[in-house]
């Protein structure tokens, strides 16, 4: 069973997947992209997009989303990556955004700077591997979704 890792903790998990359920989902839900477009109080559940989905020609319908759990179907596709980037930056998107699937810890650190929330890992040694992860580097050189300027760019006091 997945390992839930938010604000640099191991925590539970109060979303449930409900993907491929035809009944009514229930508020706390994260439902696939067809089933999510499909409902009329979106900001009541989560969805589940593929890290390949275009952010283009789905944006509209996931913006109000409580959570977006961004699938990486493969633990060397970074296209969730730029996915999560393009919905902080561009979109201007302020729900959980969850990295699920594939998802290695030394992955985390970069999740992280991309805007990720949280992550779902394999088991509980994983997680505790991806908040070690998290921790190894306090500050960085290059400007990320976290925090846009590079540090040469920051106040001697941020630094």
């Amino acid at each position: 069973m997945p390992t839930l890792v938010r604000d640099g903790k191991i925590t539970e998990d109060s979303w449930e997947y409900q993907i491929d359920e035809l009944s009514s989902p229930q508020t706390g839900s994260i439902l696939n992209l067809e089933a999510f477009t499909q409902e009329v109080n979106r900001e009541l559940y989560g969805v589940l997009v593929d890290g390949s989905v275009e952010i283009e020609d789905v944006i509209d319908q996931v913006k109000c989303a409580a959570l977006i759990a961004i699938s990486f179907t493969a633990f060397a596709d970074g296209r969730g990556l730029s996915l999560a980037y393009l919905l902080r930056s561009r979109y201007d998107y302020r729900g959980e955004l969850r990295a699920v699937g594939e998802v290695l810890p030394d992955w985390t650190p970069y999740m992280l700077r991309s805007g990720f929330d949280s992550f779902e890992l394999a088991d509980s040694r994983a997680a505790e591997t991806a908040i070690a992860c998290m921790q190894w580097m306090s500050d960085h050189y290059q400007g990320s979704v976290v925090q846009p300027s590079p540090r040469f760019r920051r106040p001697s006091e941020e630094k």
